[in-house]
């Protein structure tokens, strides 16, 4: 695609309006071709400036190299910084339509030109004071192909094609069983006296050593009992 390098600096900013209550303002600036996140772009912060911060800070943007191709503009947000982790607040912004600063461009580099815009409040018409800039625009730049050997600087033999890449040899996967061990004793064979009669015949056997710790239990508890009654009794 056809385009230009925009060359932008933004100097300063003047008179802005002071929207923190209890400390001096600390601006930044965000720009960015509106609509295209991946431009955005951002200069330092001026913590001595207040209302009147400058940062002289340069960045760049792709753009169309003339002003009857560009409809799109740059969008310039300030902001300032806040005290005790509290979220930054906006300050103002300001729209510069690409169209005004590619007027009377032709395709070669411009020279430095300067140019101030008025900051507005978010979505009103509000003024809060006036953002200077300076710009050039670098020339008209065509898209280098691959193929293009004359731009490459060395001999292309077969543009864009596909080779695969090489990789190391893997085996199969292999299943491996756990060794047979020798001399483990066999499983139990069960024969006509086990299994559920074997079982039957246990349960029985504990149901009667509880019967009888049981009946033990109770005589020797009752014959403790009648002992004390005896003893208790007057002679």
């Amino acid at each position: 695609m056809v385009h230009r390098v925009l060359e932008l600096t933004l100097v300063s900013a003047h008179s802005l309006k002071d929207v923190n209550l209890f400390s001096r303002m600390e601006v930044y600036a965000i720009a960015s071709v509106f609509g295209d996140p991946r431009t955005r772009q951002r200069t330092h912060t001026d913590h001595d400036g207040g209302r009147h911060p400058r940062w002289e800070d340069t960045l760049w943007f792709a753009v169309p190299p003339t002003a009857a191709a560009a409809s799109a503009y740059l969008h310039v947000l300030l902001r300032t910084e806040r005290l005790f982790g509290f979220d930054d607040r906006d300050v103002g912004e300001v729209s510069i339509p690409l169209a005004d600063l590619l007027e009377g461009a032709s395709g070669s580099a411009t020279a430095w030109r300067c140019a101030s815009y008025k900051v507005q409040k978010m979505q009103f018409a509000e003024r809060r004071g006036m953002l200077s800039v300076s710009y050039r625009l670098g020339p008209v730049m065509a898209p280098v192909f691959r193929d293009d050997a004359a731009a490459l600087g060395y001999e292309v033999t077969a543009p864009w094609q596909y080779r695969p890449p090489r990789y190391a040899y893997v085996p199969e996967y292999q299943l491996v069983y756990p060794p047979s061990y020798v001399g483990m004793p066999p499983a139990p064979e069960f024969g006509a006296g086990s299994g559920a009669a074997a079982a039957s015949a246990g349960t029985r056997n504990i149901l009667k050593s509880g019967r009888l710790a049981l009946g033990l239990g109770s005589g020797l508890l009752g014959g403790g009992f009648g002992g004390v009654m005896f003893g208790d009794m007057p002679s």
